[in-house]
């Protein structure tokens, strides 16, 4: 149903459009002069103005989510190599080198983050071998097998670079998801940095001071933090049960995803912790 004005020669009608039975039925409600049908007609186009306003700031919503999720995609992706950062500052480097030591993430947080790019995070993913490849490139490599350690010396000198990919992206994704879940409001975002800081540190402290651990762990509080945002999202009403649908499997997503990091995460840091033991138990024998 709308209400419409209509004119006629000087005068100014409001009429009601409406569909019954599958025909477009139009009646005449009255002069627009008469207060109340003025009223009316007011009301009709603040309905229209607000549904509109809604519309555009689903649309708007469903954007930034789709942009974010992609950026926790790529994150997500990223995250399940890690190990082989971890195993190459184990098993490769009696020092710590420069590859273990990328730019802190979480320092860089007050300064606006550019879009990283992603032929490079693609780029990245395409030279870094699965778990198993890796393993068995290891174990060629101690064996003397020249091809492999041929491959192992591309990734050492690759990995640098990569480590700053991830950093960026991780940055621009902390960014996006505090953007997103506090909105325009700047006391929300200060609380949700700050949340989001107390996450990092909290489970940083499950693990021994490791760069490629602590970047692990600040994609584990961004992924915890942006399945809150996603759930923040389905406590909003919704226009229609079709966006109330979109955004549930938006939640289920994140904390899939989240769930998932965070296993990695505990994981990474147990094997670590192993190595770890180990190499102490040969120095001391």
């Amino acid at each position: 149903m709308s209400i419409n004005l209509r004119r006629i020669g000087v005068n100014t009608f409001v009429t009601e459009t409406s569909r019954r039975q599958g025909k477009v039925v139009q009646r005449h409600v009255g002069s627009y002069t008469n207060p109340f049908v003025r009223f009316i007609y007011r009301k009709s186009q603040l309905t229209k103005t607000l549904a509109r306003g809604l519309r555009n700031e689903t649309a708007a919503i469903r954007q930034e989510c789709r942009l974010i999720e992609q950026t926790m995609l790529q994150l997500e992706s990223l995250a399940k190599h890690f190990f082989v950062f971890l195993r190459l500052a184990v098993t490769r480097f009696q020092e710590p080198s420069p590859m273990s030591k990328p730019d802190s993430p979480g320092q860089a947080t007050q300064h606006a983050a550019t879009k990283p790019d992603r032929e490079h995070i693609d780029e990245a993913l395409r030279v870094l071998p699965a778990k198993h490849a890796f393993g068995k490139l290891c174990r060629q490599a101690d064996a003397g097998d020249p091809e492999a350690i041929r491959r192992l010396d591309e990734l050492i000198e690759q990995a640098p670079e990569i480590l700053e990919s991830m950093a960026d992206l991780i940055r621009f994704a902390k960014q996006a998801v505090l953007r997103g879940i506090s909105r325009e409001s700047v006391v929300f975002s200060k609380a949700m940095t700050a949340k989001l800081q107390v996450l990092e540190d909290r489970i940083k402290a499950d693990h021994v001071e490791d760069p490629i651990l602590d970047m692990m762990a600040e994609i584990v509080a961004i992924s915890h933090l942006d399945a809150m945002r996603c759930a923040l999202l389905a406590l909003n009403g919704h226009e229609s049960k079709t966006d109330a649908d979109h955004i549930q499997r938006l939640v289920d997503r994140s904390v899939r995803r989240f769930v998932g990091i965070q296993q990695n995460y505990q994981r990474l840091a147990w094997q670590s912790k192993s190595r770890r033991a180990v190499a102490r138990s040969r120095k001391t024998k």
